[in-house]
């Protein structure tokens, strides 16, 4: 049995080492000891890793494939941490490296962006900076757009609260298109650099008054600020290849 580890086992990990389980032999990255337990009875070996403890690399990156999904924001120094990650040793003799990255490296303009697009003003310097150092050591990278499905709705959030910007068309991707776009990219051994984003880019006020309705609770409140951006991602052309997203439409997600 072939071993996956997953560094950064949050909402996206755990679901992906779960569906992994039975396939391979699963090591997860943990931040702190209170998962621990939980983790070794679902047959799971956690490490820990963290800016402070990077002790387990050497046994998280004995494995055949690697899949890294830590969001910048938890971290001082991100790139110093993937860097730590790539400049050990063991990361040259991994069959297939993926790295979760993020569809905010695109920049903040009207433009409907694919993986061609040339980077220059990002809207997220982090993850700008966290690609340019490990885009020629990793095998695949998923620029994912904003993580739906389950727990998380569309909205919720913002519910009684101020939108100002409410005709933004939005860019999601489920969580399951994920994971299922990992394992299509281990079956058919896919490299390179893909978005992941449904095909229907709804508004703001659409998605946002669609689930307040079927989830009940309280409507955003929006307001009509013009001049701003509309960023729209494209994320065919992994189904180029021959992956189907299981939703294709935010109505759809939960």
């Amino acid at each position: 049995m072939k071993t996956f580890s997953i560094l950064g086992t949050g909402w996206l990990g755990y679901a992906l080492a779960c569906e992994l389980k039975d396939k391979y032999k699963i090591k997860v990255s943990i931040r702190d000891e209170k998962y621990r337990e939980k983790l070794k009875k679902e047959n799971l070996s956690p490490f820990l890793l963290n800016e402070e403890n990077l002790d387990s690399l050497n046994d998280l990156l004995e494995t055949d494939y690697l899949f890294i999904n830590f969001p910048p924001s938890k971290f001082e120094d991100y790139t110093g941490f993937l860097n730590e990650i790539y400049s050990h040793i063991k990361i040259k003799n991994i069959e297939k490296i993926i790295f979760i990255s993020s569809t905010s490296i695109y920049s903040d303009l009207d433009l409907l962006f694919n993986e061609e697009f040339v980077l220059k003003n990002s809207k997220s310097p982090k993850v700008y900076d966290a690609e340019v150092l490990i885009k020629n050591r990793t095998d695949l990278i998923f620029r994912c757009s904003g993580l739906m499905g389950y727990n998380r709705i569309a909205g919720k959030r913002s519910s009684a609260k101020i939108v100002n910007d409410k005709d933004v068309k939005v860019n999601y991707v489920h969580r399951d298109d994920v994971i299922n776009a990992t394992l299509f990219a281990i079956k058919n051994n896919i490299n390179g650099i893909f978005n992941l984003c449904v095909k229907e880019h709804l508004t703001k006020e659409e998605i946002y008054l669609f689930n307040s309705k079927k989830y009940g609770f309280e409507k955003s409140i929006f307001k009509d600020e013009k001049g701003l951006k509309n960023r729209i991602i494209d994320g065919s052309k992994i189904e180029n290849l021959g992956f189907k997203y299981k939703y294709s439409n935010p109505f759809d997600f939960i």
